[in-house]
């Protein structure tokens, strides 16, 4: 247990503070889509891209033989708990990650967020779904296992376009934040961070690197899975670090009509995610570095769940449109 404390410990410090000096919050990645702001989503493909590189090395060295290879395919749940978990994201305004290395930036309402993630995913442990598992777990679930060829043929020319199409349009880096990295940096420093992440859950004696589901269900059980608890505690400290030495750190409150907004879109972080067996890091980095079918699927969900937020606040906001017979 103390190793894999102190190897999920160091992986969620490296992650909350790569989150926190990229102000990578998956809710910004996505929604910036929308409103055509694609540096974070630049950073974001890029860290996956290189990620899958490495997880394909990872893959061949004996740390690499226990890990997990790759998530099934539940359409049902995946499409559900991905558009939940969109919405949510939207709600909240932020990610599960997000909510976590923003508390240690010194954002006190995310623990308002952190109490409705917790309720969501206990409330989704008693759901059952129906539906079938179209495609199993290991590389039969990856992209390259439903091609039939190995990893590195699907993974390689992969990263290749990334970084290629990432050269050529190099334009609209726009930083909100003066001590903000640029997108290239903070895509390379996810990579690394999250190969890492990889590595420390295998020297930990887990099998998936960086993730937030299974921590409080785990618990609610008593089958407690340290590496991911300390992990999640270590992206908050992580957080600190980086907002306090770097810039970033504001001890702060929300507004009244926050709370319940924090409250309620961390409800559906929580139940969307177990739902969708991954979270905007389990699916949405590591999950889709491992070429998953199910994580890219979930991710479109994620998007689509943000759109469909947004549509619909923007449809309850507008002002009424009067006929005739009202003047």
């Amino acid at each position: 247990m103390i190793l894999a404390v102190v190897t999920g410990l160091v992986a969620g410090v490296l992650f909350g503070y790569v989150l926190q000096r990229g102000r990578l919050c998956f809710h910004a990645i996505f929604a910036g889509m929308y409103e055509r702001r694609f540096a974070l989503a630049r950073a974001w493909l890029l860290a996956v891209a290189l990620t899958s590189v490495g997880l394909t090395v990872l893959y061949a060295t004996p740390v690499g033989r226990g890990l997990n290879t790759g998530l099934p395919l539940s359409p049902v749940g995946n499409i559900l708990g991905g558009l939940i978990f969109g919405v949510g994201m939207a709600v909240a305004a932020s990610c599960v990650s997000g909510l976590f290395f923003k508390l240690g930036s010194g954002m006190l309402g995310a623990l308002v967020g952190l109490v409705g993630w917790t309720f969501g995913e206990l409330a989704a442990s008693r759901v059952r779904l129906p539906g079938p598992t179209v495609l199993p777990g290991g590389i039969d679930g990856t992209l390259p296992g439903v091609l039939g060829v190995p990893r590195a043929v699907v993974a390689i020319p992969f990263a290749a376009l990334v970084v290629v199409l990432g050269w050529r349009w190099r334009g609209g880096d726009h930083r909100q934040y003066a001590w903000q990295w640029r997108w290239p940096f903070a895509g390379v420093a996810l990579a690394v961070v999250a190969v890492a992440s990889w590595l420390l859950a295998g020297l930990g004696g887990v099998g998936f690197g960086a993730s937030t589901v299974g921590a409080v269900s785990g618990i609610a059980t008593g089958d407690v899975n340290w590496w991911l608890v300390a992990f999640l505690c270590g992206i908050v400290l992580g957080g600190f670090l980086a907002a306090r030495t770097a810039g970033g750190w504001w001890l702060r409150g929300e507004t009244r009509v926050r709370y319940p907004r924090l409250l309620f879109g961390g409800f559906l972080l929580g139940f969307g995610a177990l739902l969708a067996g991954g979270c905007n890091l389990g699916h949405g980095l590591s999950g889709v570095a491992q070429l998953n079918v199910s994580s890219w699927l979930v991710v479109i969900a994620f998007v689509l769940g943000i759109g469909l937020a947004r549509k619909t606040q923007r449809v309850l906001s507008a002002p009424p449109v009067l006929s005739e017979k009202t003047y």
